[in-house]
């Protein structure tokens, strides 16, 4: 399996490259799902969460991209905004977005394999 577990306690929750993406694949009790990011926002979201300008998200948007990017605390699922006038986005369970922000925080996001294409088959079920 080339995809990376975000730590130890989420394995449900799984990171790989999908040419200019980043897929993150997971399962919860309640959930399930992946939600591709384009490489370069994956990267500026990374830096923003290493640099702890996510920590404590709410209600109100937080920017963490200079040209636009914003995230926010929203019926228990982080929203991330982004690209011109925010017209692309995305939604993740709380829980996952944690265990998202500890394996970034932990290094073990750093390098991402690369999936081949029956592994994200098997994601996306």
């Amino acid at each position: 399996m080339s995809w990376k577990a975000t730590t130890p306690d989420a394995p449900a929750v799984r990171v790989a490259r999908d040419g200019a993406e980043v897929v993150i694949g997971y399962r919860s009790t309640n959930a399930g799902g992946d939600v591709r990011l384009p490489l370069v926002i994956w990267d500026s979201l990374a830096g923003a969460t290493r640099a702890g300008r996510l920590d404590g998200l709410g209600e109100a948007w937080t920017p963490w991209l200079s040209s636009g990017g914003r995230a926010r605390l929203h019926d228990g699922h982080i929203e991330l905004g982004y690209g011109y006038l925010h017209g692309w986005g995305e939604r993740l369970p709380e829980p996952v977005w944690r265990a998202l922000a500890a394996g970034v925080r932990a290094g073990t996001l750093d390098d991402l394999p690369h999936a081949d294409p029956q592994e994200l088959a098997e994601v996306t079920r």
